[in-house]
C-alpha cells in the first residue's frame, strides 16, 4: 500500500551549483531559501525591503527580516546553513577566504537562528553568530544564538563553540550540549543545553537513513543519503553512530503526527527504534522493522499527544506508530545545502 507524503517542493543547492554561482559573480555571499513565508529580503546599501524568493542571491550586507510564523534558509558557499527562525532579522555581515580557510559571520540584530557548519572539502570552515557585544564561532557542528533583551545567549548541540566578548577577549568555551548567556558585567557560564523537556528519537540501524519531518511540514532533520544531511530544527541532533547507524533527536512539546522516512542505502534488513523521553526519563519505545532497496523510500506517521501549551516545557504522554509503508509520491520536505558524511557520535 502506497503512502503519499504533504506535497513540498525540495531544492537541492548542492557546492557545485553554488561554486558555479559565484564564479560568475564573486561579490555572491550566499544564497536564500524561503522555508515558510512571507520573508523579506533588504540588499546591502537599500533601506526598503523587497520580497524574499527562494533561489536569491545575498550579497554581505544582505539583511533577512521573518515575521511572525516565516521561516527562511541562509545558504553559504561551503553548503552551511543558517535557519532564520520566525521574528528574527539577520545581515550577512562578512565572507572572506584567507590561507584554506572560509569565514562567515552574521550579524544577529533580533531573534534567534540555528546552524549546521560544515567542512567544505579542501578548506577549513568557521562560522561566527555575533551582536553588539558576543561573538559565538564554531568550525563544525550544529549552534544557535539568539539576541533577546535579556542579552545574547548560545547553544551547541554537536561541536565546540567558543564566545569572546566585542574586544576580542576569550569569555567562555561551550562544548557539545552547552549554552550561555553572554551579558556585558556577568560572567559567561556554560551550563546544560535541552532544547526541550520532551524529546522524540529514531535510531537506525542497517542499510536505512532517517529523516523526521516536524508537525507543521516546515523544517526538518535527519538524512535523505548516508552523506546528504538536513538541519533545521532548533535543538535538535543529526548524527552517525558508525557503519550503517544513525540518531535523529528533535524537541517533541508539540502535538501532532511527526513524519519519518526511511532511505535505502542499500539491500538487506534494518530496524529503527523511536523512543519518546520526558526530562530525561523515557514515556515510550517502539521498533519498527523491514527489508531495505536501494532508493526506496518507507514512511510512517509518529502521533505524539502532550499536556501543556508551550513546546519547551510540555509533556509528552502518548506515542503510537504506524506500520511502514512504501512512500509513493513527492520528495520528503527539505531543503538540503550540501552532500557530507555525518560525524560520529560515540
Amino acid at each position: 500500500m502506497a503512502w503519499r507524503a504533504r506535497r513540498v517542493v525540495p531544492i537541492l543547492a548542492g557546492t557545485l551549483t553554488l561554486a558555479r554561482v559565484a564564479s560568475a559573480q564573486t561579490e555572491v555571499a550566499a544564497t536564500l531559501t524561503v522555508l515558510a513565508g512571507p520573508v523579506a529580503r533588504v540588499p546591502a546599501g537599500v533601506n526598503a525591503p523587497e520580497p524574499g524568493v527562494s533561489g536569491m542571491n545575498l550579497l554581505e550586507g544582505g539583511r533577512i527580516r521573518t515575521g511572525a510564523g516565516s521561516i527562511a534558509l541562509i545558504t553559504f558557499l561551503n553548503g552551511s546553513t543558517v535557519t532564520v527562525l520566525p521574528e528574527s532579522q539577520v545581515t550577512v555581515k562578512q565572507t572572506s577566504l584567507e590561507r584554506g580557510t572560509s569565514g562567515m559571520r552574521l550579524f544577529i540584530h533580533a531573534g534567534r537562528v540555528w546552524a549546521r557548519v560544515v567542512q567544505a572539502a579542501g578548506s577549513r570552515s568557521v562560522l561566527t553568530l555575533e551582536s553588539n557585544d558576543y561573538s559565538a564561532t564554531a568550525r563544525d557542528g550544529l549552534i544557535g544564538a539568539e539576541r533577546g533583551a535579556e542579552g545574547f545567549v548560545c547553544w551547541t548541540r554537536r561541536g565546540v563553540m567558543t564566545i569572546d566578548n566585542r574586544v576580542g577577549q576569550r569569555e567562555a568555551v561551550l562544548m557539545a550540549a552547552q549554552r550561555a548567556w553572554a551579558r556585558p558585567g556577568w560572567p559567561v557560564t556554560p551550563e546544560p543545553f535541552v532544547a526541550g523537556t520532551s524529546t522524540l528519537t529514531v535510531e537506525s540501524s542497517g542499510p536505512v537513513v532517517p529523516f523526521l519531518q516536524m508537525p507543521d511540514g516546515r523544517v526538518s532533520a535527519g538524512f535523505l543519503a548516508e552523506d546528504v544531511e538536513v538541519n533545521h530544527v532548533f535543538g535538535s541532533l543529526t548524527a552517525s553512530r558508525g557503519a550503517q547507524r544513525f540518531i535523529v533527536e528533535v524537541p517533541a512539546g508539540t502535538e501532532g503526527d511527526y513524519t519519518l522516512i526511511l532511505t535505502g542505502v542499500g539491500a538487506g534488513p534494518f530496524t529503527a527504534r523511536v523512543s519518546t523521553r520526558y526530562a530525561g526519563f523515557r514515556v515510550s519505545k517502539h521498533e519498527l522493522a523491514g527489508e531495505a532497496r536501494p532508493g526506496e523510500r518507507q514512511v510512517t506517521r509518529i502521533a505524539q499527544q502532550v499536556k501543556g501549551d508551550d513546546p519547551r516545557t510540555a509533556r509528552v504522554i502518548g506515542t503510537s506508530v504506524e506500520g511502514l509503508r512504501v512512500l509513493d509520491g513527492d520528495d520528503p520536505a527539505a531543503v538540503v545545502a550540501a552532500p557530507r558524511r555525518a560525524p560520529r557520535v560515540n
